[in-house]
């Protein structure tokens, strides 16, 4: 029983390490965002801060 705990601990920590990796995306493609009109706008590599504005859209 205590074999089969460690297991399963060490496949979800490599499930949740892959998926981390994968919603990371690579350097290359950098950061977008889609704006009003869902065009994708690079958040990367600004010499400004950017500042973010999410509208839940609830009433």
């Amino acid at each position: 029983m205590n074999t089969f705990l460690k297991k399963s601990l060490l496949l979800l920590t490599l499930a949740v390490a892959v998926a981390a990796l994968a919603a990371c995306g690579s350097e290359e493609e950098g950061l977008t965002l889609q704006n009003e009109e869902w065009e994708d706008v690079s958040i990367s590599g600004k010499d400004k801060p950017t500042v973010f504005f999410h509208f839940t859209g609830v009433d």
